[in-house]
Parts: C-alpha cells; structure tokens; sequence
C-alpha cells in the first residue's frame, strides 16, 4: 500500500510541475519544468512498477534536453521514437498492458511529425494519448495521474469542439505554447 501512496505522490509532483511549466514564458523554463515533470513521473512508475511507461519518461528527458540545446534534426527525433519503442519493449513486464505507453507515445510522436500543422488532429491524437495512459495509470493504480489524463483529456476535447484557438502573443511575446521563434511546443506525456 505504501509504494501505491509513493508512487501517486510522485504523479501528484508531476502533475504539479506540468501546471507550472504552462505558466511559464520561455522556452528553456517550459522544458525544464517538463523536464522535471517526467523524472517525477519516472520514478513514480518506477515504483508502482510500469516499466515499459518508465522508458517513455527516459526518452522524453532526451528530447526536452535536445530541444533545449535547439537541436533540430528529423533523425534524432526518428532516433528517439525509435529508442522509445525498443527501450519499453525491453523494459516491458506488463505484458499487453506494458505495450500501452509504448504504443501512446509512438501515436503521439508520429501525430507530432505528420499533422504538426494540424491542431485538430494533433488534439485527437492527444485525447487519443490521454486514454491510453488513463487506462495504464488505473492498471498500475496510479490514481493521481489518471485524474490528470481524465481532466487533460476533457480540457481538450472541448477546445476540439469549440475549436478554441491559442490567444495571440501580447506586446511581441510568445504565447505560453510557443518558443522564442513562434514554434509550436510539444506537450510532454507522461
């Protein structure tokens, strides 16, 4: 019961620093705070033993830390997904539960490159990642972070449905969810 309470108390700091990770303005604080959001989801499913979900967080601390440098380059993102896919198959022992992550991260990161232009069907491809993670977090019971799939979730759909649109930048500054140069930033699974 202890390592239940442990590892959703680890989800609880992560969800925590995703929230302030949107309130930031740069994009190197954004990332870091993502950054950090994923070791606390990492070892939280370290502890409630998810593994395959662990290797996922791995590969999203390598791809924050590259996006912070401003590395841009298809084959390191290609080289990423690639590792995601062969760490949590490698890590996986949860057997078709395990593949869940797996298999949520791959959807979303090829979303991510194919419709990045598309908001849409980037936020179906994210409502799609959050159900997902939701069914995996209940399996491994952590509570705290399908509470947080269920509400990100919701909050998406309805800005799909009424097609909500980021507010412009003020006074010349990136918008929460744009970097410096005006890009689109990912939102980090878990």
């Amino acid at each position: 019961m202890s390592e239940v309470l442990i590892g959703n108390a680890c989800s609880l700091c992560a969800a925590i620093t995703d929230s302030i990770s949107g309130t930031q303005k740069k994009h190197n604080r954004i990332l870091a705070f993502q950054t950090l959001s994923q070791v606390f989801y990492g070892v939280g499913t370290i502890i409630l033993k998810g593994y395959s979900s662990t290797a996922q967080n791995a590969v999203a601390i390598l791809r924050n830390f590259a996006a912070m440098k401003r590395i841009k380059s298809k084959i390191l993102e290609w080289i990423l997904i690639l590792l995601g896919v062969a760490l949590g198959v490698v890590f996986n022992n949860l057997g078709l539960l395990g593949w869940l992550p797996i298999v949520a991260n791959l959807e979303y990161s090829i979303a991510v490159f194919r419709f990045k232009d598309n908001v849409r069907l980037l936020k179906v491809a994210f409502i799609i990642n959050m159900l997902m993670y939701l069914t995996f977090s209940i399996m491994i019971k952590n509570y705290v972070a399908a509470v947080a799939n269920v509400v990100v979730a919701v909050i998406t759909a309805v800005a799909l449905i009424r097609g909500d649109k980021p507010k412009e930048a003020q006074d010349g500054e990136a918008s929460d969810s744009e970097d410096a140069d005006g890009e689109q930033l990912q939102a980090d699974e878990e």
